[in-house]
């Protein structure tokens, strides 16, 4: 009786081919993650800003203004929209900085530094996002509106 054959060992993986150049998707994420996320937290914060400012102007609850409960959800609403568009920017800028290791061109390092910091970027403004929206929701702006008057 023979002993039985040992597993043959896995196959390596193939090698990720290096691309030539960065693609369009990846110079478009790059700038999103550089300049569109911050934009998304800037437009966040001055519509939530105007939003307040506008329900209880002043610390006196405007009578033509929308109700609380109607702002309270558009708050949510723009909140959420706005971690949406902020977390898929971060999540495209890592990724493009992942994968920017396999490009080959003599510009390879300077890419890899701007996707390195579009990722960066891209996370810090999501977490500045988190934080707004957590002193938004976190601070009774109805109460503090109505005690005021």
């Amino acid at each position: 009786m023979m002993p039985p054959a040992a597993p043959a060992p896995p196959a390596p993986p193939a090698p990720v081919p290096a691309r030539t150049r960065p693609t369009l998707r990846q110079h478009v994420a790059v700038w999103y993650g550089i300049v569109g996320v911050p934009a998304v937290w800037a437009a966040h914060v001055l519509f939530c800003q105007t939003l307040a400012a506008t329900a209880c102007a002043g610390g006196v609850p405007q009578r033509n203004g929308e109700p609380w409960p109607v702002v309270h959800w558009t708050l949510a609403l723009a909140c959420a929209a706005a971690f949406a568009l902020a977390l898929a920017g971060a999540l495209l800028a890592w990724r493009t900085w992942r994968e920017s290791a396999a490009v080959n061109t003599p510009q390879r390092d300077t890419f890899r530094f701007l996707a390195w910091s579009s990722a960066a970027v891209a996370i810090a403004f999501t977490i500045a996002l988190v934080f707004t929206t957590t002193v938004l929701f976190a601070l009774p702006l109805e109460r503090l509106c109505g005690a005021l008057r």
